[in-house]
């Protein structure tokens, strides 16, 4: 079935909250836990989009304050009735929001949820034949449930992650995201409005008594319809990928949409940039070129196919450059990565010996199961794998 010129239809739209652009931020936050995102306009005018992500994104730097609704909203791209849902994916891939608002007659009528696109990709069949174990990112970051919630915090800033799964003892107990860290975190100019009053301070609070116990997990093996599935049935927006009881990699609702575009892409389309802004698009051509290059020197190394690379550009204040990208490897996974500098070139140039890093280490981890396998006949590579985690 041809979905490429399929659209996003009137009846699979959510409903939600419009607030002006001077609107205090503290009069929303209630509405945004209602429904997941709310519309700010200028005017008449659609002006963006703030879900908890934007708050969070506030909230690490200077806290949440009494500033107007305008400085939090993202300015993602509008749906309307004619938009295809490449269209769609690739809008949520790339603005990384959590909802985008639907235009009726040039006014926002609605918003459509992550969720709801997950479901349409389901019903359309549209993630027959992929794996989790192709689309999770891996290795799968984790704490254990000893640290604190500051703790938590500081290797989230550090790797530039929304969530850290738990272990206890040695196993996996829970996960946390960047949005409990928002609700839980002491510092009142930190922690949500609705959290403001309460005298409970849990910076120091141990991880295990404040995470999140909803953790829904995908066999290594399973299919990322299943994963799918199990997202849109427990309302999360990842599943922990395990093997024989571990974490080996995450998948998350983006990584499955980045799955679906890399698939449907053609062969000059595995390169996907995101966040280039003002001067920093005439970068864009030289940085295609070195990503595309970059994925034939891991092509050549891992002896595989390299599905997509995604590339987050992003300015932080009026010189330093931060860039996120990753990189999916047919039969491998997704290898996150991200690179900071007060030059873009080098901001790149950085990232990508990072990534290389990583490649080498994924190659150094097959050929030790490789040699491993010589000495153990019977087992599968899985089950060598099993041994040496």
């Amino acid at each position: 079935m041809d979905t490429s010129n399929l659209n996003i239809p009137r009846e699979l739209i959510s409903e939600t909250k419009s607030f002006d652009i001077q609107t205090p931020v503290t009069e929303i936050v209630s509405s945004i836990s209602r429904y997941s995102a709310v519309v700010v306009t200028k005017g008449p005018r659609y002006y963006g989009i703030v879900d908890n992500r934007a708050l969070y994104r506030f909230a690490e730097n200077s806290g949440i304050g009494k500033d107007h609704a305008g400085k939090y909203a993202l300015a993602v791209p509008a749906v309307e009735s004619s938009t295809s849902i490449d269209e769609v994916l690739l809008s949520f891939h790339k603005s990384r929001a959590k909802a985008l608002p639907y235009l009726s007659g040039g006014r926002v009528s609605g918003i459509i949820k992550r969720s709801t696109l997950l479901k349409v990709l389901l019903s359309l069949r549209m993630l027959s034949g992929m794996n989790a174990n192709d689309t999770m990112t891996s290795p799968v970051v984790a704490v254990d449930s000893n640290a604190t919630l500051a703790q938590a915090r500081s290797a989230m800033r550090e790797r530039r992650i929304s969530r850290l799964v738990i272990l206890q003892g040695g196993r996996l107990s829970g996960i946390i995201t960047n949005h409990d860290l928002m609700v839980n975190y002491s510092r009142k100019g930190d922690r949500l409005p609705e959290m403001k009053n309460t005298s409970y301070s849990p910076s120091d609070a141990q991880l295990g008594s404040t995470a999140s116990r909803n953790l829904i997990t995908i066999d290594y093996t399973g299919s990322l319809a299943d994963a799918a599935r199990k997202m849109v049935e427990n309302s999360v927006s990842s599943v922990i990928v395990v093997r024989r009881g571990a974490p080996v990699g995450i998948v998350t609702i983006l990584d499955i949409f980045g799955s679906v575009l890399s698939a449907r892409r053609m062969e000059d389309q595995r390169i996907f940039l995101s966040g280039l802004e003002g001067d920093m698009h005439e970068y864009e051509a030289d940085a295609k070129e070195s990503l595309k290059d970059f994925m034939k020197k891991a092509e050549q190394m891992l002896k595989a196919k390299a599905l997509a690379v995604f590339l987050n550009v992003k300015k932080v204040g009026n010189r330093k450059y931060e860039m996120r990208a990753r990189l999916s490897i047919e039969g491998q996974g997704t290898i996150y990565v991200h690179s900071t500098d007060f030059n873009m070139e080098r901001t790149l140039g950085k990232l990508l010996a990072t990534l290389m890093k990583e490649i080498k280490k994924m190659k150094e981890k097959r050929l030790t199961v490789r040699k491993v396998s010589t000495f153990k006949k019977g087992m599968d590579e899985a089950e060598y794998y099993d041994e040496l985690a």
